[in-house]
């Protein structure tokens, strides 16, 4: 079946009406949502989770569909910031979360066109090679399977010569993000979770020691409250500004001829290259490019991304033509300041999961666990993803404009690092 709009979508989740009482509720319809939610019921812990809209319609549903070990952080980097003991355990949990999405997909038998033959990091400079290897070295300390590729092995890994060099993460590789989130809902469902679609969280309340989530037809009444809405979480006033939502962009071909997608990543299941406003890439199993990367949220620009998706692609891939392309799709995906995960303790009972940065089919099925973990009392201190109170980044409001210049600036840098 192909894997874009025409794979059936499961039959909905309810909507939430009357009052449900239960251990837990779930703001959030993505992979961290229902990972937590799975967790949870495994271990006997009534779920209940409200999602706005449908399951995986936010960013676990608009994604590249890449799955890559590590952080946007470089070890060195976290080490500095979180202390060598705090940063190790963090680095090594994000260098095993790839393992943690392949289990489930195996363990619940999802059927969401894994394809476990690696992700690679390509360099667009020789600048930016450096920082490859040393990554790769810092990783592998960490026990990560990386190796790096010579230039010579670039064009068949690949299937384009534009890049200077690049490393391969044995781990990492590609999924199709919509269908692993209906799969991860259709297990959570089963092992007890109370699912319900198009149920938003309005008001929040608390009384005598009980978080009330009250949505359009109903209210769930629960000891526990997680909200794992991240990018999407404007509306939740705690942990407004905590986040940058920055908006990130994907297209798709139709499906290619067999002669033209055996040319694109014969050996890798995806790639994401060094630029600072990455480009990552993929082949699907019905042999369609898709081709993703972020920019500002300035303006919020969909057809300038689009555009500039398609350039890129011509650049790296000369038989996909602009005759191919088929889908462009959108949306939000929330960097931390720190551009670290965290987790966030708003109240005793309360807590969120936030900023993937960018890495979040690995992070946010990892986070699942550890939020069933803090919920089932482990404390703080042993948690891998750091535990905190809310910090609001400054001048959130101006963010548009930050982003905006930032963005431009990048570009400039990129077309800089490019001439090295």
């Amino acid at each position: 079946g192909s894997e874009m709009c025409i794979r059936d979508r499961p039959e909905p989740y309810p909507l939430l009406q009357g009052r449900v009482d239960t251990d837990v509720c779930i703001i959030g319809g993505g992979f961290l949502g229902l990972t937590t939610a799975l967790a949870l019921s495994e271990r006997g812990t009534n779920a209940a989770l409200l999602e706005a809209a449908e399951i995986g319609w936010g960013a676990s549903g608009r994604n590249n569909g890449l799955v890559a070990p590590g952080l946007k952080r470089d070890p060195w980097q976290v080490r500095r910031k979180l202390g060598a003991e705090r940063g190790d355990r963090l680095l090594r949990f994000s260098g095993a979360a790839p393992d943690r999405v392949f289990e489930l997909i195996d363990r619940h038998g999802i059927d969401c066109d894994a394809d476990r033959r690696g992700w690679v990091q390509a360099a667009h400079s020789k600048r930016a090679l450096k920082v490859v290897q040393r990554r790769a070295t810092e990783w592998q300390s960490l026990g990560v399977d990386a190796g790096m590729l010579a230039v010579s092995d670039l064009a068949s890994e690949l299937g384009t010569d534009v890049y200077k060099g690049g490393c391969c993460y044995a781990g990492g590789g590609s999924i199709n993000p919509l269908a692993y989130a209906h799969g991860l809902a259709q297990a959570a469902s089963m092992a007890g979770a109370l699912l319900h679609e198009q149920s938003p969280a309005i008001r929040i309340e608390r009384q005598q020691g009980l978080w009330i989530v009250v949505s359009p037809y109903g209210a769930v009444v629960a000891r526990h409250l997680l909200c794992c809405t991240n990018a999407y979480n404007a509306s939740i006033e705690p942990l407004q500004g905590t986040v940058i939502p920055l908006r990130t962009a994907q297209v798709a071909t139709r499906p290619l001829p067999q002669d033209v997608a055996a040319t694109i990543l014969p050996g890798a299941a995806a790639a994401s290259d060094t630029r600072r406003l990455l480009t990552s890439f993929r082949l699907t199993a019905d042999r369609r490019l898709i081709m993703g990367g972020a920019s500002a949220t300035a303006g919020d620009e969909h057809p300038g991304l689009l555009r500039h998706l398609h350039r890129a692609a011509a650049t790296r891939f000369a038989g996909v033509s602009p005759a191919h392309w088929e889908f462009g799709w959108s949306g939000y995906l929330a960097l931390t300041r720190d551009h670290l995960p965290g987790i966030v303790r708003v109240d005793d009972n309360f807590l969120a999961g936030v900023g993937c940065n960018g890495r979040g089919i690995a992070m946010t099925t990892a986070m699942g666990q550890t939020l069933a973990d803090l919920v089932g009392g482990k404390p703080d201190s042993e948690s891998a993803v750091p535990v905190g109170p809310p910090r609001r980044i400054v001048g959130f409001g101006w963010r548009r404009l930050g982003v905006a210049a930032g963005v431009a600036g990048n570009r400039l840098l990129d077309r800089i690092g490019s001439l090295r």
